[in-house]
């Protein structure tokens, strides 16, 4: 059973927060039944992403067996069949989506484009340079507007710029590292890599990193009709530096995700941002 748990990748489900971005913002996180409907559209997003993560493994197995990390995945360490992988992947995809039609047909909806486009990058936009990361961000602006859609709250479009572009900059720093990190075996592991260089990334990613301090700015500024969000800013750049600093010094942006669940700073980081827009959102109208 663990195996088949370990196969869905639940550490990567931290990504599926961005689920609860518009109820944060909206002060809908009080309201029993809005709190419901978007822990039930996280759950779903839990269980098609983890769908995803199956098909990718599978299609990228040759390749994972060379990377020194993914070669102990499940499928590539040979621990679950190729057949039993999508025997589950077709369950937590019938789930996925039975949950999301109960829920709202627009979840559904999303849902369903959000599965296409991550069928697409994994046959083919995953080998295009740029577009390859772009994919991966439509992903993360996807989640934002789900959680939107179910408890019918109307988005700003500065917050959907911000996760576009903070998700591009993890995207970036990815690719970056997994070219230092595999040096020579980088393009057996990944072919689009041949078309990057780290000087490159470097650029792409300060260029994304500023882009996403700037329109959070824009957010906390055009949003609301008080300017206390702004406060909240410090948080934002803290984050996005220390993260920064992570993969540049630290060597972890391999995985967002182990970044996130394991540094202390960028964890603290991120409860006193909570913390504070919070308190601001509550006080103020």
């Amino acid at each position: 059973m663990n195996k088949y748990i370990e196969l869905m990748r639940p550490k990567q489900w931290i990504k599926n927060f961005f689920v609860f971005g518009a109820i944060i913002f909206s002060k809908k996180f009080l309201e029993i039944e809005s709190l419901t409907k978007v822990i039930l559209a996280f759950l779903s997003f839990c269980l098609i992403s983890s769908a995803v993560y199956i098909m990718n493994d599978i299609k990228d197995l040759e390749q994972d067996k060379v990377h020194p990390k993914k070669k102990h995945r499940p499928i590539a360490s040979g621990k679950i069949s190729i057949r039993n992988a999508i025997i589950e992947m077709i369950l937590l995809i019938i789930v996925s989506l039975s949950t999301a039609f109960y829920l709202n047909k627009f979840l559904l909806i999303i849902l369903l484009i959000y599965f296409i486009n991550n069928v697409i990058y994994t046959f083919k936009v995953k080998h295009i340079v740029l577009l390859d990361v772009i994919s991966i961000a439509v992903g993360f602006i996807l989640r934002v507007i789900a959680g939107g859609v179910v408890i019918n709250v109307t988005l700003s479009v500065w917050i959907l710029l911000c996760t576009l572009f903070i998700s591009l900059f993890l995207g970036f720093e990815k690719r970056k590292n997994e070219l230092k990190c595999l040096e020579n075996d980088a393009t057996k592991h990944r072919r689009i890599l041949d078309d990057y260089s780290i000087k490159f990334l470097d650029d792409i990613s300060n260029i994304v990193c500023g882009c996403t301090i700037i329109f959070y700015s824009l957010y906390t500024f055009f949003a609301y009709s008080h300017k206390y969000m702004m406060i909240t800013n410090i948080f934002v750049i803290y984050g996005l530096f220390r993260y920064k600093y992570l993969t540049e010094i630290k060597d972890l942006g391999g995985s967002p995700t182990e970044a996130v669940l394991t540094d202390k700073g960028i964890i603290i980081d991120v409860i006193l941002w909570g913390i504070c827009s919070s308190i601001i959102i509550l006080l103020t109208k």
